[in-house]
């Protein structure tokens, strides 16, 4: 039977009211979980973005397109080849972080200006795949991530940026860069393509690429990147399939993925996805631009940045260039393939012909374990769950019989419980590695990265690990567990703020990150737990708190100290309700939220519920219940902000060159853009939250295109080849007989249209209201808004500007802009 983890002990609560510290008191006579401190010094050791020059990196170029394949326990990093330049070269390290150089990988003459090079493990053989100068693909092949690679395709066309996805049914898929899209190509061996296909859904509205497929918990999640790769609006997107690596695949809510135009760290992209140290975390591989090369164009840096999941939605902990806590590893790992075993480590025994070795160390409840090995002819057990001789788990490789199988040894019988038939053609006489994931329902057993057997988890507890094989000489490498799976790590990590925070991320322990006084016997994910979460529409889970005094607790790593907003996804239609919010377990503020006040069709509303003085570094933070009303949310959101009053006259004549995008002519009454031309001015601060804007607009006789005010405005961009669109924000457009409001975010949403009558030749005020997640727009100084429109997942700050969409005859006069108060 598995060992199980009793719940921590209570605490009656009678005598007084009792708090997480002195900060979450509760009050009346039911139990508590007693409080423990969180231990912020786990998260003391840092690395920061972009990462510095590498050792022999191509110079004055940097590191464009960076993938890094992991592979027996060390990481391999891999580059594009600057323009005109022979060879590709490679890296390699232990934790990500620190990077040796390992050569030019190979010095083949196609391989000259050689793009996005990727790299994947299969059967005994890496296999290399690059467009040189964006001239078709070729495919190398060594024995070795270091090379040398011999090619083994002539070129095989297909555009750039080729990566390779590799299923849990043995079957290979291509994806490659398009114009209209990501581009699919089934494989039928690592050097045979199929016809291509565009994939259904990962687009960025011009030329798309830098895709590269994962699989996680059945869920297929592309990553892919546009439209420029020297724009600074370059970005990151992600999409979700559950059907095929083939699509269709659905686009979440939560894109750009990965996006900063500021001037210190703009131009992201091109990412590959690798799985953490510790096993159980995904870490996103990136580039940015900076400065200009002797040649020309941007040198690029390199970038890691935490992934964490949240059912089907995947978030990136950033992207950030700041201070962040390193990779974590695992509680146990050796290798292997030494002279001698480190008996301070494992226990070993050779007895009749069988022999075993077994780590001196346990696992939690919990773990995930990774194995490399070469079995050779002899049949090979991993032993997970390990309590005594007869009594431990195991997941075994037969060669002869072709299969994989899991089962418990129990008092000295041998019980399968499930097995998997492996490729005929799979050569034993190469590493192969084995996962066990022991999550809290599921055990799930990986060969070679494909999820092979998934079964119960109840058979199996806590244990050491290792081999046992009967007879021949199998060699072991890389041998590791950490006590996370599958995901749970996401939990543990610090949460950079500004930033986004999943409600479920709340740390592990009872008492350490959560307390319920009644668990719930239903919750959707971390059911042990007794938290309340839910199953939310798009795939995703939420939280809620039911219970007045009941608390989650998160750890967070802020940026820069300041003024932070505070914005909750909670559910439409939801009454109201309050909570305090700590941090360092005192209390920061009281806050009241009302999801019942918005009415529209989405199931969730980000509401802004006030703001908190936070101080850079790391601390923790708690949201406690202060009502009798049930509180549930998806996500928080807390953004850096300026809530100093202001009031600017003529804002546009303060605006640099770097803020005009496109042609615009100045006249006696404001500014005009030229008739061929989308143009875009911008001004303010993109710290900036609720603003009145004051602006005219005049008509000519024969008004045409539209031109207006933008607002709230981030991450703008402007580079030919890139989508027109390149903002996120809200554009009130003014054409000859409407107003329209749309929702840029990288594309074009309308949101809502008024039909309006203004007087030709004669300039009209306009004055837009933006407060939290409400517009209003007033046209000649009415007293009543023209439009009105409620955003549920609104854009909450940013700056503002004009906009002429190929428009003649339409003039905007400056804008003023001044902060309307709210608390």
């Amino acid at each position: 039977m598995p060992i199980r983890m009793p719940r921590l002990s209570k605490i009656a609560c009678c005598i007084g009211a009792l708090g997480l510290a002195a900060g979450l008191a509760l009050s009346g006579c039911d139990t508590i979980t007693k409080p423990e401190a969180v231990d912020m010094e786990i998260y003391n050791e840092m690395y920061a973005n972009p990462f510095p020059s590498l050792e022999e990196e191509w110079e004055d170029y940097g590191n464009g397109d960076p993938y890094v394949l992991r592979h027996d326990g060390r990481y391999y990093l891999y580059v594009s080849t600057k323009d005109h330049r022979t060879g590709i070269k490679a890296w390699v390290s232990d934790n990500l972080l620190d990077w040796s150089y390992a050569g030019l990988v190979t010095e083949d003459p196609v391989s000259t200006g050689a793009y996005a090079p990727e790299v994947i493990y299969s059967n005994g053989w890496f296999y290399l795949y690059t467009s040189p100068a964006g001239r078709g693909h070729y495919v190398f092949r060594s024995e070795s991530p270091t090379g040398p690679f011999e090619r083994i395709s002539d070129n095989v066309g297909m555009s750039i940026d080729g990566s390779v996805f590799i299923d849990d049914d043995g079957s290979w898929l291509f994806t490659h860069a398009g114009s209209s899209g990501i581009v699919g190509v089934p494989m039928d061996g690592p050097a045979e393509f199929g016809v291509g296909q565009t994939i259904p859904g990962p687009y960025l509205g011009h030329w798309t690429e830098g895709s590269m497929i994962i699989k996680r918990n059945g869920t297929y999640y592309m990553t892919y990147t546009g439209n420029h790769v020297f724009s600074k609006g370059y970005r990151i997107h992600y999409a979700v399939s559950h059907d095929s690596p083939l699509g269709p695949y659905s686009i979440p809510a939560n894109n750009p993925l990965v996006i900063s135009t500021k001037p210190d760290f703009y131009g992201l992209g091109h990412s590959s996805t690798v799985m953490g140290p510790d096993l159980d975390s995904y870490y996103l591989v990136y580039h940015n631009l900076t400065g200009r090369s002797q040649e020309g164009p941007p040198v690029r840096r390199m970038n890691i940045d935490r992934l964490v999941f949240n059912g089907d939605k995947m978030e990136i902990l950033g992207p950030t260039n700041y201070d962040q806590p390193v990779p974590g590893g695992p509680v146990f790992a050796d290798r292997l393939d030494v002279d001698a075993i480190d008996l301070s480590r494992w226990e070993a025994a050779d007895s009749g012909g069988s022999a075993q070795i077994v780590s001196k160390v346990s696992t939690d409840r919990m773990y995930t374990a990774e194995y490399n090995l070469v079995p050779s002819k002899t049949r090979v057990a991993a032993l997970f769950a390990y309590q005594e001789t007869n009594l431990y788990g195991f997941a075994e490789i037969e060669p002869e019989r072709g299969r994989l199988s899991v089962g418990r040894m129990e008092d000295g019988t041998r019980k399968v419980l499930a097995t998997a038939e492996i490729p005929a053609d799979t050569d034993w006489s190469k590493l192969h590695t084995i996962r066990v994931e022991r999550g809290e329902d599921r055990l799930r057993v990986y060969l070679d990265g494909t999820l092979k057997l998934d079964q119960s988890a109840e058979p199996f507890g806590p244990g050491k690990i290792g081999y046992r094989y009967e007879t021949g000489e199998p060699s072991f490498s890389y041998t590791a567990f950490s006590n996370h799976a599958p995901g749970s790590s996401d939990f543990e990590t610090a949460k950079p703020l500004p930033g986004s925070m999943e409600a479920v991320h709340y740390l592990s322990g009872e008492g350490r990150g959560f307390s319920v006084r009644h668990p719930s016997e239903a919750g959707a994910w971390r059911g042990s737990d007794g938290t309340a979460i839910r199953t939310a529409e798009d795939g995703s889970y939420s939280a809620s708190l039911t219970e007045k005094g009941d608390w989650l607790r998160y750890a967070v790593n802020v940026s820069e100290s300041g003024t932070y907003a505070l914005d909750l996804t909670v559910k439409a239609g939801a009454g109201p309700t309050s909570f305090k919010l700590l941090v360092d377990d005192k209390k920061s503020g009281n806050y009241k939220i009302d999801g019942s006040q918005y009415s529209g069709s989405e199931p969730w509303v980000k509401i802004r519920v006030g703001s908190l003085k936070l101080e850079k570094g790391l601390h923790s933070l708690a949201i406690q219940l202060d009502s009798d009303h049930t509180m549930e949310w998806k996500t928080m959101d807390f953004e850096l902000v300026d809530m100093q009053s202001f009031k600017l006259e003529q804002l546009l004549e303060q605006t640099s060159s770097e803020d005009v995008h496109g042609q615009w002519i100045e006249t006696d009454g404001g500014y005009v853009g030229a008739a061929d031309s989308d143009a875009k001015m911008y001004g303010g601060s993109p710290l900036w939250t609720d603003y009145r804007i004051r602006t005219t607009v005049k008509l000519g006789d024969d008004p045409s295109g539209q031109a207006g005010v933008l607002f709230r405005v981030t991450n703008e961009s402007d580079f030919r080849d890139q989508v027109s669109d390149s903002l996120m924000g809200y554009f009130l457009a003014v054409s000859a007989t409407k107003l329209e409001l749309y929702k840029h975010n990288y594309d074009s949403e309308l949101l809502h249209s008024v039909k309006v009558s203004l007087e030709p030749n004669e300039p009209a005020s306009l004055r837009i209201e933006v407060v939290r997640g409400t517009i209003h727009v007033y046209v000649q100084d009415g007293a009543e808004p023209v439009l009105t429109y409620d955003d549920p997942r609104a854009f909450m700050q940013g700056r503002v500007g004009i906009r002429s969409v190929h428009a003649e005859q339409i003039e905007l006069g400056n804008l003023t802009v001044e902060s309307m108060g709210t608390k």
